[in-house]
């Protein structure tokens, strides 16, 4: 087969495949009644499994959603979602509103050098819930000069104790086991 002929089919192999993906991504939006892009995959997940009351408006400043019910009835939330855990967070606030909590949602730990051709899939592996003001507070006493904000680093001991899910370490939420059902549909071993 010549060159002209495999890049062909290369060609056509990849046409069939993206028109796989646009049926997929169109029935993900309907399905969520949002555009199929990863932020509002999150939103839509912790809104069913953690009982959120999502905004009306997707540019609502500072939060997403108001816990329905729980210990955290009433308490704001900016939910995160990551397709890889990078240990880094979009922390920019708006002025001076923070919300009570940011949800954050994420898929494998990030590898150091990535395979070439990597895909990011929309899996849950890990879910960690930081109180907003008491993270910002750790972050600037650990480096005062820092500029909190779009990639704020977070270190891994303050990971370790926000995790929600799998492993359940912090005390601001416990996940009930039907949360835990609903969360390990989405792992990547659920997925495939």
């Amino acid at each position: 087969m010549t060159g002209r002929n495999q890049e062909s089919d290369r060609l056509t192999d990849l046409a069939r495949a993206v028109h796989k993906k646009n049926r997929a991504d169109a029935r993900v939006a309907r399905l969520m009644a949002k555009q199929a892009l990863p932020g509002h995959f999150g939103e839509f997940v912790a809104a069913m499994v953690f009982q959120i009351r999502l905004c009306r408006t997707a540019n609502q400043k500072a939060f997403d959603g108001v816990f329905r019910g729980g210990a955290l009835d009433g308490k704001t939330v900016n939910i995160k979602y990551k397709t890889k855990h990078d240990r880094l967070l979009n922390l920019k606030n708006e002025g001076e509103v923070r919300p009570d909590y940011y949800l954050v949602m994420t898929g494998p730990k990030k590898r150091a050098k990535p395979p070439p051709g990597e895909i990011r899939s929309w899996v849950i592996e890990s879910v960690f819930l930081f109180d907003a003001r008491a993270l910002v507070c750790e972050l600037k006493a650990l480096n005062p000069r820092k500029t909190i904000g779009v990639a704020a680093g977070v270190p891994v001991d303050l990971w370790k104790k926000a995790m929600i899910y799998p492993d359940g370490v912090s005390p601001l939420l416990s996940v009930t086991g039907d949360q835990r059902d609903r969360l390990a549909l989405f792992s990547a071993a659920a997925v495939g």
